[in-house]
């Protein structure tokens, strides 16, 4: 009987085989799995970010509420933040042009105040036209009119 279980050498190697082959399997997919996690973990975060962004944009509210013009090509607006949370002006665009701020980008504007932001127009401003005026904040939030000069 002792021989005959030594001869039989063909199961012992299909059990090896199986283990290795479970053991394949298993590190393949305990891989998939922490990569699997990783790419969930970016996915929500980013979600996360994107949807505080877009939260941050509604409760910020501008108005341009006065355009001053020199003459030239140099105009002063005065926006006003009405929304719940601060903001900065990050650009103004003029029929779609974007303008050089020469003063007030970026000035941090609390709730209920009021910025003077001076540009220079990428446009020549002629008397009695009318002007589609843009500013945008750093957040994306904008305010849309139309000037007439």
């Amino acid at each position: 009987m002792l021989r005959s279980f030594r001869n039989n050498n063909r199961a012992v190697s299909e059990v090896i085989a199986s283990l290795v082959i479970l053991l394949v399997v298993s590190v393949a997919g305990t891989i998939l799995y922490s990569y699997s996690m990783e790419m969930f973990n970016s996915y929500w975060s980013s979600f996360g970010l994107q949807t505080q962004g877009r939260e941050e944009q509604i409760l910020e509210k501008i108005a341009v509420i006065a355009i001053w013009w020199d003459g030239n090509n140099k105009l002063n607006l005065t926006i006003l933040n009405y929304g719940k949370i601060e903001l900065s002006i990050d650009a103004v665009y003029i029929d779609g042009i974007k303008a050089s701020i020469t003063e007030g980008r970026g000035v941090i504007v609390v709730s209920g105040e009021k910025i003077n932001v001076k540009i220079t127009s990428p446009v020549s401003i002629v008397d009695g036209e009318t002007y589609q005026i843009v500013a945008v904040s750093t957040r994306g939030t904008r305010d849309e009119l139309l000037w007439k000069a």
